[in-house]
């Protein structure tokens, strides 16, 4: 082999070492929630786990008053369960849309030949921005619907035995358990 031969494999085994550097990088900066998602992931949650109680209160006819410790309390920690879900799955979705929209930027700046680099920052950073309001609002969608199917499933068909304030417990808890257990599976 000539040495121009081994130069240009060496460069690019380089190119390609840097390549996976830059998708760790990446992948490690979209696996943790900014403050404002996981705040809104909190209160999707709470929104979600305080529906259900209405649920308990009418059907189930639970004191709202006597309860109301329990169901904040439950709400509480079923909201932080879930809000992990709701990343887990928005990190999922995230990851996805832009391992398929970044060949469609990567021609889209080829065709277009853009001449400053603040211009094709400002576009890199608006599709991005794109992409992860795109990635929240399917993964709140998502896991919210599913959620609620389990939570139903779980207060009358598996759990309905119990008096309602087990019932109560063991619904809610069991559902964001299931629900952020198969989202953290479908990152793996």
């Amino acid at each position: 082999m000539s040495n121009r031969n081994k130069r240009k494999k060496k460069q690019r085994e380089e190119r390609a070492f840097l390549e996976v550097e830059r998708e760790r990088e990446e992948t490690l900066r979209l696996r943790k929630p900014t403050t404002k998602q996981r705040i809104l992931y909190f209160f999707v949650g709470l929104i979600m786990n305080i529906l259900p109680t209405y649920l308990f209160f009418s059907i189930y006819e639970m004191d709202l008053l006597k309860s109301l410790p329990l169901f904040g309390f439950v709400s509480i920690i079923c909201s932080i369960i879930l809000s992990m879900g709701y990343h887990n799955v928005s990190f999922f979705l995230k990851h996805r849309i832009i391992k398929k929209s970044g060949v469609n930027f990567q021609k889209q700046r080829t065709k277009k030949k853009v001449a400053g680099g603040e211009r094709e920052e400002r576009q890199k950073k608006q599709l991005e921005s794109t992409i992860t309001t795109q990635a929240v609002s399917l993964s709140l969608l998502y896991n919210s619907l599913f959620y609620l199917a389990v939570v139903l499933i779980f207060a009358f068909y598996i759990t309905w035995i119990f008096e309602a304030p087990t019932n109560y417990v063991l619904s809610l808890a069991c559902a964001s358990s299931i629900v952020t257990y198969i989202s953290s599976t479908k990152i793996q």
